[in-house]
Formats: C-alpha cells, structure tokens, sequence
C-alpha cells in the first residue's frame, strides 16, 4: 500500500489552457524540463527542485487532473493515457525541443508511459521512485491479470471511504513515505484536496499497467532513484531492494539505478543531498 499514494522567477502566470486538464507553472530560462508530481499531490512538490535548476533550465511545473485542488477531466477513465496524451500535446504545442522530463511515483510512471509512446521525445529522463510495474516490484510472479482482482478490490474499497477515514488513511500511509511531520500535513491536505475518483482510477491504471517490455524502446539516458528504508523494518534490505528494481527495469538498456539509504519515498524532501548530487551529476554529464 505504500506506493499507493503514491517557485520563484516567473516567466509566465499559470496556465488553465481549454486544451489541458492539468495545471502549468512555468519557472526560469534554458533548456527546458518538465517536472511531473505523484498521485495526489501538487506541482509545489517540486519547489526545491525549481530554486535548484531555474537559473539553467526553463521548467514547467504541472499539476495532474484531479488533484490537489486541479479540477478533475470530465471523463476520469481511463486517466493515464489521457493525461500521457495532453502533456505530449503540450510539449509539441509549447515547442519545448528536446525536454527532460522528472516525475516521481505516480509521474514517473507517466514519464515511462510518454517515452514508450515517443522514444525520442526526451534528452533525459530522471524518474523518482517509481517502477514500470508496480506490483511485480514486491510480488515478482506479477502479471496484469493476476493483478487486476487486487487492484479492483483496492479500488472499491477506496470508493468507499468517508472523509474521515480517507483522513486516517492518508495519516497511516504518508507516515511511511514522508519523515518531516510538517511534509506530511502539507501532503495529507493535497490529498484531501484531491478527486477520489482521479485518485483512484489512476492508481488502479498504474496497478495493472505493465511497461516492462514496452520500456526496451526507450534508449534515452535515464537516472531511476529508489529508497528502500521504509520497507526495513520488513526484512527488505538494501540489495533486495536494488535487484527488485534492476529486475523492473532490465529491459531499459540506457538507465543507471541509485539507491537512497535514508530517503523514504518521496526522496527529494527526505534525503535532498542524495537527491540533488545524483540529479547534478546526471544533468550535466554528456
């Protein structure tokens, strides 16, 4: 269930296009990058990133459909591919030339599914804790099929929460991804501010959604960050968790995988320094 849940300098004011569902901020000048946040969560995930990169990148900032506050699309289903298909729009309309693109959990997916769809659309990808296939990360015998009786059971369950044990809920699985109490109120109310059904049906596309043949494609440079200590106090280790996920992504000719030892699942707040040497590091190697 853990993954379940899973600005400065303007140059522009945010954007609420008719031809998009998500939000955009656009920040600083350069080459530009695009920025993709999580389930549930707000383009303001990034705020540390964009002080960090503004000054050589120009970075657009989205908010998914349906979350944190964004409107949800009139039609919620299916959920990823829409939005897979109006952010590849966007990045043609907006004539962003060679983008990287940065997502986390669920926006890493996203990022996974739009380089499938355009193999060369990227100059790099950097994707933060987040698997082409989600339940064979924990469950290696994983299929879409077997996958879908788990997922639709987890849907149904959520559909049917009340506000106050979505509240509890979120309480519960935020304290495993987040450290900073403080980051954790500021992710419970993006959540709470969320459209349930958003919510839900995209993170039961993610769960029986499997891109681990489809990724073979994609020979963009890629930097995959993973954390792996919230899962320590379950027997998992360092190494297994490093072969859960080189398994995920062995497909994937041109990646280089990095391992917080600190960071729980949203390793740009938990473990900043990892985060940032590995992101520098990426970015300016040729």
């Amino acid at each position: 269930m853990k993954y379940l849940f899973l600005f400065s300098l303007f140059l522009s004011a945010p954007l609420f296009a008719g031809d998009y569902d998500f939000a955009v901020e656009v920040h600083g000048d350069g080459q530009p990058m695009l920025l993709i946040p999580g389930l549930s969560n707000s383009g303001a995930v990034w705020d540390e990133t964009v002080d960090r990169y503004k000054s050589d990148y120009q970075m657009h900032v989205v908010t998914l459909p349906g979350f944190a506050g964004q409107p949800p699309m009139d039609e919620t289903s299916p959920y990823l591919t829409q939005v897979r298909d109006q952010l590849l729009a966007y990045i043609q309309a907006e004539k962003l030339n060679n983008p990287v693109v940065v997502g986390h959990s669920l926006g890493g997916f996203t990022a996974l599914l739009m380089a499938v769809e355009n193999p060369d659309l990227f100059k790099k990808i950097v994707i933060v804790d987040a698997v082409p296939f989600m339940p064979a990360l924990t469950m290696p015998g994983a299929t879409e099929e077997t996958s879908k009786g788990m997922a639709a059971a987890v849907k149904s369950q959520m559909e049917g929460q009340s506000e106050e044990l979505r509240s509890a809920s979120l309480d519960q699985i935020l304290a495993t991804m987040i450290s900073d109490p403080e980051r954790i109120k500021l992710a419970k109310k993006w959540g709470m501010d969320s459209d349930p059904a958003s919510v839900n049906q995209a993170m039961y596309e993610m769960m029986t959604t499997d891109l681990r043949q489809e990724i073979a494609a994609v020979k963009t440079p890629t930097l995959v960050m993973g954390s792996w200590v919230a899962y320590k106090d379950y027997g998992m280790s360092h190494e297994r968790l490093k072969a859960s996920y080189g398994a995920q992504y062995k497909n994937m000719d041109n990646h280089k995988l990095v391992i917080t030892d600190t960071g729980k699942h949203f390793i740009m707040w938990d473990d900043p320094d990892f985060y940032f040497a590995k992101m520098d590091a990426f970015l300016t190697a040729e």
